[in-house]
């Protein structure tokens, strides 16, 4: 990922470093952070679609199973549900992992010595340190975001509204 690579970048940026490697270093962090809004522009609605049927989905094909009873037609929805929960808990790994790999662009920037560096630069990377203190969230409809903690709360609150219907019906 491109998080990597500006990490590895700036761990292996030399002591007392050119105005045209910073530059580089500048505009490779930039590359990345647009790289990075463009994803979530992307994937935002998608996201926002995924995670709210997923919900409703599972409640529902978990109030079917318990309505028609464990027969050998139930495997194929058994199957739908395990391959649904699949699918979003991958969004969810994705989005966990991108926020990893952002913030390990921030970890190499503070491990940065900048005593080594002229003013001008110091100053440079105090700008770059102060926008990647900024957290990279993949979000779902710029609502909540797209990580496991999320998952397991969509996982928890699918099973509150199962129960629901269940006492209802």
């Amino acid at each position: 990922m491109l998080f990597q690579m500006t990490a590895k970048q700036i761990q292996q940026f030399p002591p007392m470093a050119s105005q045209i490697q910073l530059n580089n270093l500048i505009q490779t962090h930039r590359d990345t952070l647009q790289c990075a809004k463009m994803l979530q522009r992307a994937l935002s609605l998608a996201l926002m679609i995924q995670l709210t049927f997923c919900s409703a989905v599972w409640c529902l094909m978990v109030f079917y199973i318990l309505l028609m009873g464990f027969t050998l037609k139930i495997l194929n929805v058994l199957l739908l549900l395990l391959l649904l929960t699949y699918e979003t808990y991958s969004y969810c790994q994705f989005g966990t992992k991108l926020t990893t790999k952002a913030n390990q662009v921030l970890d190499a920037l503070e491990q940065l010595s900048l005593y080594d560096q002229t003013v001008l630069i110091q100053k440079q990377i105090l700008f770059i340190i102060q926008r990647s203190q900024k957290p990279i969230v993949l979000t779902a409809g710029k609502l909540f975001p797209v990580n496991i903690a999320q998952f397991s709360e969509i996982v928890k609150k699918s099973y509150s509204f199962y129960l629901v219907l269940k006492d209802v019906f």
